[in-house]
């Protein structure tokens, strides 16, 4: 293989740098070192550069601005799945009664054709019927407390459904309101924390019946509607024997009030209300 000749430049005529290129020229072409840089890199070897984990992290890792508001975009809406299934889980656990009733009633196991009691006909006005209320739709029967005050209307609920102070009593021409609850803690007292839990499941034509005394009243549905617990427009008299069946809605909640009125259909009818619902407070009745 032929040899390049040797042409020296200006700057390798003189010293080591001309011993270096005699030599260097003197080389096959294959053997040509890359330039001067190689040769340099010959007689001096580099330093292996290495990389730690976290050098690789910084190497790689996004540090602009539209990162930083999407790491705390994730971070937060981490945090909010978090929060929703914690509130999920303690929300129905605390009213897994009311949902487990409202479930039941989805499948079609609570609705009753009858009362599950069998009522006896009076005979004669001696014969008082057990004050009770009962729904026959939604498997509803429990005892109606008539003479509690405002004061003790939480209390009263334990032992059953309470009709508000002041309001008529069944048959009068009148309102009759009966408040109960549709959920409740369930470290709270008594067996009716549920008693109004599927109230909302009743619609235009339900019976509703109420025992009372001698006389066994019927009244029928005529409207559901929704408020908001500051609205006592529904505590007041009417001109007909009517119904008014109040609870707490959405069930576990107090935002709203569901009401359910109703009409007196079948009963004796009695005297008119006189007496005046209490209205100092709002209506604040326990979930």
């Amino acid at each position: 293989m032929a040899e390049y000749s040797q042409v020296v430049p200006p700057f390798a005529r003189k010293g080591r740098v001309a011993e270096w290129f005699t030599r260097w020229s003197q080389k096959p072409m294959g053997a040509i070192p890359c330039g001067f840089e190689s040769h340099l890199a010959h007689n001096m070897p580099l330093k292996p550069i290495t990389f730690e984990e976290k050098d690789l992290k910084k190497l790689f890792k996004l540090d602009t601005p539209m990162a930083r508001i999407w790491r705390k975009v994730r971070k937060f809406f981490r945090s909010l799945i978090w929060f929703i299934t914690i509130f999920g889980i303690t929300f129905f656990a605390l009213n897994s009664a009311a949902f487990w009733q409202r479930a039941d009633f989805a499948s079609g196991g609570r609705e009753i054709d009858s009362p599950p009691l069998d009522l006896p006909t009076p005979i004669s006005p001696t014969i008082n019927y057990e004050p009770e209320i009962i729904i026959p739709k939604i498997g509803v029967q429990a005892p109606v407390i008539y003479d509690a005050s405002y004061s003790t209307i939480i209390e009263q609920l334990r032992g059953g459904v309470v009709k508000y102070e002041g309001t008529a009593d069944p048959g009068q021409v009148g309102n009759v309101v009966i408040v109960g609850h549709s959920s409740d803690f369930p470290w709270s007292l008594g067996k009716f924390k549920t008693v109004f839990a599927l109230l909302d499941k009743l619609t235009i034509g339900d019976e509703i019946i109420l025992p009372h005394g001698p006389n066994r009243y019927i009244y029928k549905v005529t409207e559901t509607r929704t408020i908001k617990p500051t609205d006592l427009s529904v505590l007041q008299r009417s001109s007909t024997p009517n119904l008014t069946l109040i609870t707490c809605y959405p069930v576990g909640t107090t935002l709203n009030r569901l009401v359910v009125t109703a009409v007196l259909s079948e009963g004796l009818v009695g005297s008119i209300q006189v007496s005046e619902p209490y209205l100092g407070e709002k209506l604040t009745t326990a979930r």
